[in-house]
């Protein structure tokens, strides 16, 4: 049985849209306090390439994106940096503009999944509450407010659920394709996306098994998902990227090992040879780290503790209402066992398989996120299950918790906006914002001959500068730069009204102030901790 989309429908979109977009973008270029510096860097290649269709290290429309400050070895997927160039076409600069664009993808997340649930339950009142309770999931929130590319595969996983749904009622070959190209571009999202993606191309292959499909349908599913990897030829012309990925997850000597054993083995001693590579110690560190990431109190009280740019530390992946919802959700799921409904329990179990395998970090949310659409989808499930029941009590306790919903994601905002931007501050590199746009707004009122930026004791900070220039129209302030380290400053050479950035670490420049030889202007202030930020004169 199919829906038809009802008249009510874009009523209904803008119902969600408007309200939800003002929630995620107020106060953005606040909250969270600061910039972190992948943020920055995202923002500068995307602006360059807004510019100039070319990166910050010149390199003509890349496919990746080196991170040269965090590592030489560091390459980043390059849907983010194109999205946001989009925006940077038409809008200047700032901490709001650079985090506008996950605010847009979490909105599409949160349409898509209006759609999807329309689809599945067959009915308006389900649709709403999945999206709503999709839109209101802290780690959602959370993650739909930085300018960092966790975020982005989740839209293509809906797509992709949704086209797969339309797929199963209309048997419509285009439709088909459409989901597993959208598996394919999702790809180049995040870098679990390497993984993630082609589970659920198996997924979609699992669902085509159960329903009977021809060998045609298999074929359409697999020229989807492939077209887009043809992008995947400019590693050709950049091979070293490939080599560099692989080692910066410990990737490559393994890879090479393996390569080396099959060739010219017979099976038998193949099979020995691979029995004696896998480390049975290391094999059963994954099993078990693959539990942590269905840790209850993970899941619906802390939302892990490995980084408090993902998590506040207060609430937990999801609202803890789900924590009852979802294991009803998953019940009725695998009872249900239709095609769709056996997709999302496996998707939700199979979320966390990219971070077992590559990164071993209990807990990190951020790595996983595409479990969000499946478990808000499981616990939509739960809720009906438990409305329908012919227990009074289960349908009281189905209202009761959905009315705590609103409750607690109150208090969540509450936290966010409040003690968590605080603490959250010394994670976000601190008051750099502050002590950057204190020297470009002196220089403005009076022209420093030149100005100090102390990068030993300070990371990422020309990425900063640059950014800060660009934001206030001041890119004049590079050549009048000069980077430098506390230790080797000679301040003879340094012209007189020069402005000089320090930190509290800086004991040269501390001794400097104290003899005289240069002025303290100003401490920053930072939201929580003693000022680490001083601007100086000489």
């Amino acid at each position: 049985m199919s829906v038809r989309p009802a008249r009510s429908t874009p009523f209904t979109i803008a119902a969600l849209v408007v309200p939800f977009f003002c929630l995620y973008a107020v106060s953005l270029g606040r909250a969270p306090v600061y910039l972190h510096e992948a943020e920055v860097l995202f923002v500068l290649h995307a602006h360059s390439i807004a510019e100039t269709a070319h990166d910050i290290y010149g390199r003509f429309l890349p496919l990746y994106f080196q991170m040269q400050p965090i590592g030489e070895d560091v390459w980043f997927q390059p849907a983010l940096v194109y999205f946001t160039a989009l925006f940077l076409m038409v809008l200047p600069v700032s901490e709001w503009t650079a985090r506008l664009p996950s605010v847009v993808v979490a909105l599409a997340d949160v349409v898509l999944m209006y759609f999807v649930a329309r689809r599945v339950f067959k009915h308006h009142r389900p649709a709403i509450l999945a999206a709503v309770l999709l839109a209101l999931t802290p780690a959602h929130f959370i993650h739909g407010r930085i300018a960092m590319d966790y975020l982005y595969p989740v839209p293509f996983v809906i797509g992709w659920l949704l086209c797969l749904v339309i797929f199963l009622e209309r048997r419509a070959p285009k439709i088909l394709f459409v989901a597993t190209s959208l598996l394919g571009l999702g790809m180049y999202t995040y870098i679990a996306s390497v993984v993630m993606m082609p589970v659920y191309l198996a997924l979609t292959g699992l669902a085509l098994f159960r329903t009977g499909q021809s060998r045609r349908a298999y074929a359409i599913a697999a020229a989807g998902f492939a077209w887009p990897l043809v992008f995947l030829v400019w590693l050709a012309f950049h091979p070293a990227i490939l080599s560099q990925t692989l080692g910066r997850y410990h990737l490559e000597g393994p890879v090479a090992e393996t390569t080396r054993v099959i060739r010219g083995l017979p099976m038998p001693q193949l099979l020995d040879e691979v029995r004696r590579s896998v480390r049975f110690s290391e094999l059963t560190g994954r099993i078990s780290l693959y539990w942590y990431f269905f840790d209850p109190a993970y899941l619906f009280v802390t939302g892990g503790y490995a980084n408090v740019v993902n998590s506040t530390r207060h609430v937990g992946v999801f609202l803890v209402p789900l924590l009852v919802f979802i294991p009803v959700g998953l019940v009725a799921a695998a009872r249900s066992r239709t095609p769709i409904a056996l997709t999302v329990l496996i998707g939700f179990v199979s979320a966390p398989l990219a971070a077992c395998l590559v990164v071993p970090e209990p807990y990190a949310v951020d790595r996983e996120l595409v479990i969000l659409p499946f478990g808000v989808l499981l616990a939509v499930m739960g809720v009906e299950a438990m409305l329908a029941s012919h227990v009074p009590r289960w349908r009281a306790a189905a209202v009761v918790l959905l009315a705590v919903v609103p409750l607690q994601f109150a208090f969540f905002l509450f936290d966010y906006y409040g003690d968590y931007r605080r603490f959250s501050a010394v994670w976000f590199n601190g008051n750099r914002r502050g002590a950057l746009e204190e020297i470009i707004a002196r220089d403005a009122r009076a022209p420093a001959p030149a100005v100090y930026l102390s990068v030993a004791r300070v990371p990422y900070l020309e990425a900063y500068w640059r950014l800060y220039v660009t934001k206030h129209h001041r890119t004049d302030l590079l050549a009048r730069t000069v980077y430098f380290d506390d230790a080797s400053l000679d301040v003879q050479t340094v012209p007189r009204g020069a402005l000089l950035l320090a930190t509290r670490k800086d004991a040269h420049l501390t001794a400097l102030v104290e003899r005289q030889q240069l002025r303290k202007l100003v401490d920053i202030l930072e939201p929580a901790e003693p000022s680490y930020f001083s601007v100086l004169e000489r």
